[in-house]
């Protein structure tokens, strides 16, 4: 297995479980402190992370260009994380994360129009069934 892949698992498993975790978090608290929460704890980590492998030594480096795309997706972030939040307050976590989950199609074409990336028929195929399974549960 390839070193991308994974994390890309590891990403998979415990992206689920903290969606799971929160929900559970959210019955004695709003989901305001508990984004504040996790946000706080999510910093910290990948303060530590960063520190210890040597990753912010050319911070300085950083081009005003990059530094506005880092900026744009903290705030698309931050939005997601806002309107996730919300919606799990009010539905079953395992439908919403399901639905948000057809953002993969956003990330789809943005990466083919901003990052030159290929579209290959298998990514076709897979992005359908995503899309079609976004379409189901979306239905009253």
């Amino acid at each position: 297995m390839q070193p991308w892949m994974m994390y890309a698992l590891l990403s998979t498993l415990t992206g689920g479980a903290a969606l799971v975790f929160a929900k559970m978090g959210m019955k004695q608290a709003n989901e305001h402190i508990a984004l504040v929460i996790r946000t706080g704890i999510l910093f910290a980590i990948v303060l530590l992370n960063a520190l210890i492998s040597g990753g912010l030594k050319n911070y300085a480096a950083i081009s005003t260009k990059t530094l506005g795309w880092f900026v744009l997706a903290g705030i698309a972030t931050a939005i997601y994380w806002i309107c996730f939040f919300k919606a799990i307050t009010t539905a079953n976590v395992s439908v919403v994360s399901t639905i948000d989950k057809g953002s993969i199609l956003v990330t789809f074409l943005l990466s083919y129009f901003l990052l030159n990336e290929p579209i290959t028929p298998k990514l076709v195929v897979g992005a359908l069934c995503i899309m079609t399974g976004t379409f189901l549960l979306m239905r009253p």
